[in-house]
């Protein structure tokens, strides 16, 4: 093989290492570490009989949201710096004077990474990876918050409130996944329309002949 193509198969294999990387660490990461909420273990222990169950429903729910906070993030942002990464290195590799002598290796490398530094940019912007991470934040957020006031003594009398309320983070997260604008928190409805006059009223009435 000559030496122009080892060097794009070195930095093809390169690439694909780096990038296997990212991804199986992101994975490993946000299947095993306590994804921040440490205290929610002992929160555990503080809920009554009557909430305790419910509140294991809220952490559990919790933590998969803070999972997916992590693939999103580690996706969306492993785009981005990667872009520019990719971009800056394809820039430099246009200069460096070591490979004056590989002229066709080096422009197809900066080629190369210009061209996956695109596709990372389009992936992220097409896949709405930001606003899936900030989704997924948001939720995990508010669960969190809920899950410690479950631990109050009103939250036994207040079981179906708590249950709304996780419904309207579930339905706000899933808006906010696809794009949509949030529904409106318990108790607030829809906007009521504008009144609108009959259409008798918006003609001016005769005047009487002298």
């Amino acid at each position: 093989m000559q030496t122009p193509a080892k060097i794009v198969t070195l930095a093809a294999v390169f690439i694909g290492i780096v990038l296997l990387t990212v991804w199986l660490t992101t994975t490993y990461l946000a299947r095993n570490q306590p994804n921040r909420g440490v205290a929610m273990e002992d929160l555990m222990e503080l809920y009554r009989p009557d909430t305790k169950p419910l509140g294991m429903i809220v952490v559990k729910t919790y933590r998969e949201y803070r999972g997916n906070t992590i693939k999103w993030s580690a996706a969306y942002f492993g785009c981005l710096f990667g872009s520019a990464f990719l971009s800056a290195m394809a820039g430099l590799l246009l200069k460096l004077e070591i490979l004056g002598s590989y002229p066709k290796a080096r422009n197809d490398l900066a080629a190369a990474m210009a061209t996956v530094a695109a596709l990372l940019v389009t992936l992220s912007t097409t896949g709405d990876f930001q606003r899936k991470w900030q989704a997924n934040r948001a939720a995990a957020a508010a669960m969190e918050n809920l899950a410690y006031e479950l631990v109050r003594p009103s939250a036994a009398t207040s079981l179906d409130t708590r249950l709304t309320r996780i419904q309207t983070i579930n339905d706000a997260r899933n808006r906010g996944i696809i794009g949509e604008l949030a529904e409106p928190a318990p108790g607030e409805g829809p906007a009521a329309p504008a009144p609108t006059r009959p259409p008798d009223a918006e003609k001016a009435p005769n005047s009487s002949a002298p």
